[in-house]
């Protein structure tokens, strides 16, 4: 026996296809997440030198465990938002505007603290000085012969591409072509 032939495509005509904005939005939201995790990872990996440095030193700290949590933890936070973001790249293209706002709720989470950290980054550090009996001068030449040559790199790459690309990404969203993709497929879904 011999199925019937049936045209598909003529009941289930293909999705309009995503304007070039949303597709280069999604772009670089993937650059961004991945620029993220590498950023990650080569934090964690010189937060750990700079533990493993700091311990070679007398006196060694006696908040190790708390620093290697924390640095993990933030670690954790920042892949799992990058891993959110990589999800949404793929997701953006289909038009579905949940996706949409969450790229914006989820971006603009990640780029306050970053946005914070360049700020702090730029203020002066305090002019007092305590005494103290660790040779901060010995921790920096440990740390220096024991930081892989791949992490200053790829922290400095990273760097300068995870927030630029996640706001432009975030903005591309935002403009008018966008928005009529959106509405589009919004109105095509309930009609």
């Amino acid at each position: 026996m011999i199925a019937p032939e049936y045209d598909f495509a003529a009941e289930f005509p293909p999705p309009p296809r995503a304007p070039r904005v949303v597709v280069v939005s999604s772009v670089l939201l993937g650059l961004s997440a991945v620029a993220w995790i590498a950023q990650a990872v080569a934090a964690v990996q010189t937060r750990l030198v700079r533990l493993q440095a700091h311990e070679a030193v007398p006196p060694p700290d006696s908040f190790t465990a708390f620093t290697v949590v924390f640095i993990f933890g933030i670690g954790l936070v920042t892949a799992l938002g990058a891993l959110a973001l990589l999800v949404l790249a793929l997701l953006n293209p289909t038009g579905r505007q949940w996706a949409r706002i969450v790229t914006w709720i989820i971006g603009g989470v990640m780029l306050v603290p970053a946005g914070c950290g360049l700020a702090l980054s730029r203020l002066p550090a305090s002019g007092s000085e305590t005494p103290s009996t660790i040779d901060w001068d010995r921790i920096a030449e440990v740390t220096d012969e024991l930081m892989p040559a791949w992490v200053e790199p790829v922290a400095t790459v990273s760097g300068l591409l995870a927030s630029p690309a996640l706001l432009a990404a975030v903005v591309l969203l935002a403009l008018p072509r966008s928005n009529d993709f959106y509405r589009s497929r919004r109105a095509g879904a309930f009609a």
